[in-house]
């Protein structure tokens, strides 16, 4: 019999995710408008404004394509709640500014901000994933778990290669060096383990 990937709820009028998808493209222009502009400018300079617009349509585009793809699905508030905080830790990165840099250039432990965003948001992405297989009743073992580790380094690469197009078509970019794109890969593979292993731990939890 084949699998239901997505249950049709054709006749629903708004869904959880409608409402979610709707307040943070709003809240995303909103920035954009009033505070991401001026800052990108003040980092980054007008010759690379752009650079700015690029990322901008990239984004838009994205939350609007998995908007379309999963609209009719029934999403955890959780799941919903993992996603706001990989937003906004982001958004942090850009308009939080410490010793007059972004906070995406400021170091912890000789770590940038920059590969803890990875980090965590590569632990949401694995849960979110490995919600998404079992409420289509994918079993829940090995298997589905390297799967889910693939589909976020797929992931994670998607937004390198992002990147290297604006490496190829900005010349004062603010992407990065090889080794730079190559830690954010390891933290995104570092982060997509740690989030198997709270999957792993919180089920066992329930089993007891």
């Amino acid at each position: 019999m084949r699998r239901q990937f997505l249950p049709d709820r054709s006749n629903v009028a708004i869904t959880r995710l409608d409402l979610f998808v709707s307040f943070n493209l709003t809240l995303f222009l909103w920035m954009c408008l009033c505070f991401y502009f001026d800052r990108f400018v003040m980092f980054h300079g007008k010759a690379n404004i752009h650079e700015f617009f690029f990322y901008a349509v990239v984004i838009f585009s994205t939350i609007s394509c998995v908007w379309l793809r999963f609209r009719h699905m029934e999403v955890e508030f959780y799941i919903l709640f993992l996603i706001e905080l990989a937003i906004l830790i982001h958004f942090a990165g850009g308009f939080i500014e410490v010793d007059g840099n972004r906070l995406y250039e400021y170091r912890f432990f000789t770590i940038r901000y920059d590969k803890f965003v990875h980090l965590v948001n590569s632990i949401f992405a694995t849960l979110v994933f490995l919600n998404l297989f079992k409420k289509n009743n994918y079993p829940m073992g090995k298997f589905t778990c390297m799967v889910t580790v693939f589909c976020v380094l797929g992931f994670g690469a998607l937004i390198e290669i992002q990147e290297f197009i604006v490496a190829l078509t900005v010349d004062d970019n603010g992407v990065g060096t090889y080794v730079n794109n190559m830690l954010d890969l390891v933290a995104n593979l570092i982060g997509s383990l740690i989030g198997i292993l709270f999957y792993q731990l919180y089920t066992r939890y329930q089993k007891v």
